[in-house]
């Protein structure tokens, strides 16, 4: 895709088969796991009000890509928010201030562990999570009404 020389590396930037069968692997899986989390807490995505994206990977997502791809789920864009390294922060916040530090404590407290390997439809969710952007195309409207728009 880039020429090493183009690029100022030693070698041709690339973009193989696997590596595609990877991406779509890797977004199949995130996008099921975050659909079963939503799913045990009794809610949808429509009754989300701000989807945070923590992570140093996250700060580097495109929105609009993201749910073209089936990543993130189709919803509008001022719902998303990223926070970067959110774990080195709460850290971070939780030793400077005491009340910072009970209210992370209480967090905790309040924690569901689901394990997703034994839930009994997060296959079903991933096996239609690895097509693009889902087998489920009435859960990405705006991507299907973006692509009938240009055809």
């Amino acid at each position: 895709m880039v020429y090493k020389n183009e690029a100022g590396i030693d070698s041709d930037i690339t973009v193989s088969e696997s590596d595609i069968a990877n991406l779509i692997r890797s977004k199949a899986a995130v996008y099921a796991g975050v659909s079963m989390l939503i799913r045990h807490m009794g809610l949808t995505f429509d009754g989300i009000d701000k989807l945070y994206v923590a992570g140093g990977f996250g700060n580097f997502l495109d929105v609009q890509k993201s749910v073209f791809i089936g990543l993130l789920p189709d919803l509008p864009i001022d719902k998303f928010e990223f926070i970067g390294n959110s774990s080195l922060s709460g850290a971070r916040q939780s030793l400077l201030s005491a009340g910072d530090f009970l209210n992370a404590k209480a967090i905790a407290q309040n924690m569901m562990y689901v394990e997703l390997s034994v839930e009994p439809s997060f296959m079903n969710e991933y096996v239609s999570a690895i097509f693009l952007p889902h087998t489920h195309t009435e859960l990405f409207h705006s991507v299907m009404g973006g692509l009938a728009e240009n055809v």
